[in-house]
């Protein structure tokens, strides 16, 4: 049974050519998502801190 890699063609070529495109489009990785979903909940932990300090930092003087 004749290994097909549809639109790259059969065989050692077309595994050749699979190969070749699969490399040049990141080789499968998942792209950079910069800060990730950690980020947001830090965000959203420290305005609260910041607002008790500057409250604080005005009833100071």
């Amino acid at each position: 049974m004749p290994r097909d890699y549809g639109y790259f063609g059969k065989g050692a070529t077309g595994y050749a050519h699979y190969m070749t495109a699969f490399r040049r489009s990141g080789g499968g990785r998942r792209p950079y998502s910069g800060g990730g979903a950690g980020c947001g909940c830090l965000c959203l932990a420290l305005i609260p801190v910041v607002i008790v300090i500057y409250i604080i930092v005005e009833l100071a003087y």
